[in-house]
């Protein structure tokens, strides 16, 4: 029995480190390998990019990478901060050098990313190819005409059951071509003191896609303060919701400004007319019987936050404004793409805009109306010469930017006001809108009647690591810690802090590893050995990349990452933005396709799809009889080290030996019959 010297170094590293490390509780979690590979010929390289943000997927990464590592894989991992180095590379590169790139030309192979999804199932804006970045929010840069074609009928088709039959269609499509690995879907966990009495049913029924909703909040004392303590940097990208995909900076921005509809709640799911006006059941937008004009009345009587009077003016400002590339938004393609351009979008009076969709779009009211708070014309039109200067404005920055062009600090028509930022503490302080307008629920006067607005003083305070905040929280230096602490990883605080101040719910998120479709073996597959030897066969090219995203996928462990890491906190996820539960056949989001499982963890299935696309394993290590606890060594310790949360992970014991024979590849996950 041999052993690679590479291999025997990493093997004693790893034990001693656990020795050291391994805490009571999670010694259960292992890695047992009965043969790993050395390699793979030819050398097959790629980089899994990791933000630094959060240690706990940096962990994850680690694991995933042991396991690519397994199966031959030259498997790199590069730990880089969101800003600026994930957007430039990733999400939002405007380098056109870097676009599409692989992680050694600047760009990127694959990217562990966390993001939350909305309840309606719209794969267009995430997937369509008129949708890529860094105007669009397709980072994959998944070009596929099958799923053009889906995304398509899905976006125009209204009636809701062919729609879901198109949605289910496009699951099937996605599961088998993974742009997107999903990991997991999550389980959100929150956390709050005593001082607001009904702050649990609010965080049970007000989550994101409806969030935050500090103004539903009672407070004892009334006109209290309510500290909000989250691990990600709020203002990150920035306060202007147009101009930020930042999940921190909603806790700022969702509280300032006001969108015409507004989802009620997470559980019955009703748009309320916010800035439009009207009521839940009859609302203040129609559509005509083209099923491409809306017509929006709005709300009289609004103020924003300086003065000045709402009108239909600001709404075409805003949407003209988001459509203009010079802004720079990252759903500029998106909302182009929707409404057409600045010419269709009309104001016929004060309070009455018009939109002349070029086609159907079944997500308007949702995703339009709702997905977009308006901005005031009064202030920004101050940039009309050069609109990209809002980005580093005080406006969209209050903590770094500048006053230049404009000293105004952001102005809404929210419930609550942007008072300051206080460097010192990493803290923006808002107080409450006391003139904030009527409506449905959500209004000044239904809050007040139902005994809530009565938070005075609101601060978003950054706190990085689960172990600092959860002190913050017990000393009483803050009120809440937000669901990405990710608290289902610290059962003894949860035990100890009582379940009357703890929330717990489905929170609409996905835990994924993101792939660049571009990559000449991840995503074309032009470069794989299988390419080369069908040369001029892009289908064949293409079907090399996609055993080889399946193989990754495979090499995923899903389920007891959720059940021995997070607790059970999560579900084993299919395919995004369509989100359900497999087991119990229930989907957060309509259209979700039961019929569908996740890919299981299987390295020898893994092994075998490598080496169909022409990836020939060297000879095992022979570890036969040690017990390689890899993945919970790295993932306790950073996050010992760290002292954070744990956010999405799953370790299984491998099913065989990595194969050195290559058999026919495996159909893709099996539907349930």
């Amino acid at each position: 029995m041999s052993y690679s010297f590479k291999t025997i170094s990493r093997t004693i590293l790893i034990l001693a480190v656990t020795a050291l490390m391994l805490p009571a509780g999670l010694s259960g979690v292992q890695v047992y390998a009965s043969s790993c590979a050395t390699g793979l010929s030819p050398n097959l390289h790629i980089t899994l990019l990791v933000p630094t943000s959060n240690p706990a997927r940096r962990a994850w990464a680690a694991i995933i990478q042991s396991n690519l590592q397994c199966l031959g894989i030259d498997a790199a991992r590069v730990e880089l901060p969101f800003s600026p180095n994930i957007f430039d590379r990733a999400l939002s590169p405007t380098d056109p050098n870097v676009l599409g790139k692989p992680f050694d030309q600047g760009g990127f192979d694959i990217l562990f990313v966390g993001y939350n999804l909305g309840i309606d199932p719209d794969p267009y804006s995430l997937y369509h190819s008129s949708q890529f970045a860094p105007s669009g929010g397709n980072y994959y840069l998944w070009n596929n005409t099958q799923n053009d074609n889906l995304d398509n009928l899905i976006k125009t088709t209204l009636n809701a059951t062919t729609r879901n039959s198109y949605v289910k269609q496009w699951q099937v499509l996605a599961a088998n071509e993974l742009p997107s690995i999903p990991i997991l879907y999550t389980r959100g966990v929150v956390a709050f003191d005593s001082k607001f009495p009904n702050a649990q049913s609010v965080f049970n029924v007000y989550h994101f896609p409806a969030w935050p909703t500090v103004e539903h909040l009672s407070s004892n004392p009334v006109d209290g303060t309510f500290i909000f303590a989250e691990t990600g940097q709020a203002p990150g990208q920035g306060v202007v919701p147009e101009l930020s995909t930042s999940y921190y900076d909603l806790a700022l921005s969702s509280e300032i400004f006001s969108p015409l509809a507004l989802r009620n709640d997470t559980a019955f799911q009703t748009m309320l007319p916010d800035l439009a006006a009207g009521t839940p059941t009859a609302p203040g937008w129609s559509l005509a019987n083209d099923n491409k004009t809306w017509t929006v009345n709005l709300r009289t009587g609004v103020t924003w936050h300086d003065g000045p009077q709402f009108t239909a003016n600001d709404v075409k400002f805003t949407f003209d404004l988001l459509q203009n590339k010079t802004f720079g938004s990252p759903t500029q393609a998106f909302a182009q793409g929707i409404i057409g351009g600045i010419n269709n979008v009309t104001v016929t009076s004060p309070t009455q805009v018009v939109f002349h969709l070029p086609t159907p779009y079944a997500y308007f009211v949702q995703n339009i109306l709702g997905g977009y708070p308006i901005l005031p014309q009064h202030i920004l039109s101050a940039f009309s010469n050069d609109y990209s200067k809002i980005k580093n404005s005080l406006f969209n920055r209050p903590d770094t930017g500048s006053a230049i062009v404009s000293s105004s600090l952001p102005k809404g028509t929210g419930p609550y006001i942007y008072v300051s930022w206080d460097s010192a503490t990493g803290t923006s302080h808002l107080t409450r809108n006391d003139n904030y307008f009527d409506f449905n629920d959500w209004g000044k006067t239904a809050l007040q009647s139902k005994g809530q607005f009565q938070v005075k003083d609101y601060l978003v305070r950054t706190i990085v690591g689960g172990d600092q905040a959860i002190t913050a929280l017990s000393n009483g230096e803050v009120d809440f810690l937000d669901s990405q602490y990710h608290l289902e990883t610290q059962p003894s605080f949860l035990s100890s802090w009582g379940s009357s101040k703890i929330s717990t719910y489905d929170d609409f998120g996905v835990q994924e590893m993101g792939v660049n479709m571009n990559h000449p073996i991840l995503g074309t597959g032009t470069a794989t050995p299988y390419a080369q030897a069908h040369p001029g066969n892009a289908t064949a090219a293409a079907t090399a990349a996609r055993w080889i995203r399946q193989a990754i996928s495979y090499a995923t462990p899903r389920g007891e990452i959720i059940n021995q890491q997070l607790n059970g906190y999560g579900v084993a996820a299919i395919t995004t933005p369509v989100v359900g539960n497999y087991k119990t056949g229930i989907g957060l989001t309509q259209g979700f396709n039961t019929a569908l499982q996740p890919y299981s963890y299987n390295l020898t299935t893994a092994a075998n799809l490598l080496q169909q696309a022409g990836y020939t394993p060297t000879s095992g290590t022979g570890l036969g009889q040690y017990t390689l606890i890899i993945v919970v060594v790295v993932v306790v310790a950073i996050v010992a080290m760290a002292s954070v949360y744990i956010l999405r992970v799953r370790r299984k014991p491998m099913a065989g030996s990595v194969p050195s024979s290559t058999s026919a590849p495996p159909a893709p996950p099996a539907a349930n019959p």
